[in-house]
């Protein structure tokens, strides 16, 4: 069946879809369109019922071809800071507030005004592994409560 998708910001586009897929891949399909994710689309028909459940088909929810889609993108909700412990080799512990997906270059400023160790004199070891400048917090599956090792860079000379 055709479709018509209808975004509140303008631009209306007609699609082509099955009447047994689900709303979860119907917001997929919108993404191909406009680049929006699901969890920033909400879904309505033409008088404003909302379609909150995922997970019902359109054919459940009364969609004919010729049937308006009308999508409201909104701002994704904003990630909430989790706290991690960072441990000195003096053994001192100090407490950072920051975000999964902060770099770790972010990081390393955070660090540096708080502990006074230049950036570039920064080795920050978590599990074992130390976390290189341009990936983020997430990419090393830093969770809250986690504790990063701070260890001096030496310049030798």
């Amino acid at each position: 069946m055709d479709i018509i998708i209808k975004f509140l910001s303008g631009p209306t586009y007609p699609l082509a879809v099955n009447s047994s897929i689900t709303v979860g891949d119907l917001k997929k399909r919108i993404q191909q369109l406009s680049g929006d994710v699901p969890a920033c689309q909400k879904l309505s028909n033409e008088n404003g019922i909302n379609f909150s459940n995922d997970s019902s088909t359109l054919s459940a929810l009364g969609l004919k071809s010729g049937s308006f889609v009308v999508v409201l993108v909104t701002n994704p909700p904003p990630i909430p800071p989790i706290q991690v412990f960072l441990k000195n080799e003096k053994g001192q512990t100090s407490t950072y507030d920051v975000t999964p997906g902060e770099t770790v270059t972010a990081f390393k400023s955070k660090v540096h005004i708080r502990e006074r160790v230049p950036v570039d004199q920064q080795r920050l070891i978590f599990e074992g592994k130390q976390l290189d400048d341009g990936r983020t917090l997430e990419d090393y599956n830093i969770r809250s409560e986690s504790t990063i090792y701070l260890t001096l860079r030496l310049r030798g000379g």
